[in-house]
């Protein structure tokens, strides 16, 4: 067994097929048949299910996957302890990231990480908090950004980000310092599509009745700003600059903890650990804004 089959082995799994993996990888569509079948002889096992339509792991296939990922993982953490000795900061950093915080924070975040250490590759993969988790624990990201973690990943935390509700500018409203559920209960809603969001409201008693609910949140302000309804985001959601809304503080207010997951820190490769201290040192340098008002346009 070598890391070169172990490579084709996840490349094959990910494509779908021998021919797309050799393709992606520079390789002949029979090197890669000719390892992975070594691989299998090797192992005594059918790693994937072979179709017309292609290929597919098998049940045991998955599990050597998982293992696949570990040991490239652990070779990944010795390359880069190696470059570490020597000064020099290389590897490749899988980083995954909500979307709010992919648009609000990382652009300064790896700017600034990218100043540091110009050889590093960062894959950035952006999904929903359960979507990240299932990355974490499977080893397909070496850390991420999330809320409301398994309780099987360990942690760091950053901030706090803020639920605030969300109205036109020349709303009756609109110059409250904080506003109360009950203020807006009976107004239609227009909520984000997102699981967390809606979770976090639930367990402090707030449920909106939603007339709307709009996976984009820029259709959610101009909805907003066009009269359609109100909104309660969180606080990372709101772009710096918004069209004639404003953004009040919930009272009392509702926060939710952002924070950065890996599977064991214990484990985790020099690279990923330096970024972890960036990333808080970052966010220890920064506020998300000043003051709520600094949402008018």
């Amino acid at each position: 067994m070598t890391l070169a089959q172990l490579h084709v082995l996840l490349a094959a799994a990910k494509a779908g097929s021998f021919t797309r993996a050799a393709e992606e990888i520079g390789f002949t569509q029979s090197a890669v048949s000719q390892m992975i079948n070594s691989l299998e002889k090797e192992l005594g096992i059918s790693l994937f299910h072979r179709s017309r339509s292609g290929i597919s792991p098998t049940s045991i296939g998955e599990r050597m996957l998982q293992h696949a990922r570990d040991i490239l993982q652990i070779t990944a953490c010795m390359t880069q302890e190696a470059a570490s000795a020597r000064n020099l900061a290389t590897g490749t950093l899988r980083i995954a990231s909500l979307p709010s915080v992919a648009t609000r924070i990382l652009p300064g975040l790896l700017g600034a990480f990218r100043k540091q250490y110009p050889a590093v590759e960062i894959i950035l993969f952006e999904g929903k908090n359960d979507e990240i988790h299932n990355w974490i624990a499977s080893s397909v990201v070496d850390i991420g950004f999330t809320v409301q973690p398994e309780k099987d990943l360990q942690t760091l935390p950053l901030i706090q980000d803020s639920m605030m509700v969300i109205l036109p500018q020349t709303h009756s409203l609109s110059n409250e310092s904080q506003l109360s559920f009950a203020q807006i209960a009976e107004r239609c809603f227009i909520m984000p599509r997102d699981e967390c969001v809606k979770k976090t409201l639930h367990e402090n008693g707030i449920v909106p009745k939603s007339t709307f609910e709009v996976g984009d949140i820029s259709t959610i302000l101009t909805m907003v700003q066009e009269y359609i309804g109100v909104s309660i985001l969180p606080e990372l959601y709101i772009p710096l600059t918004i069209p004639k809304v404003v953004a009040i503080p919930l009272s009392p207010p509702i926060n939710r903890q952002l924070v950065l997951a890996v599977r064991n820190w214990q484990a985790v490769s020099p690279l990923t650990a330096e970024f972890a201290v960036h990333s808080q040192k970052y966010m220890n340098g920064m506020e998300i804004t000043s003051d709520a008002r600094a949402h008018h346009s």
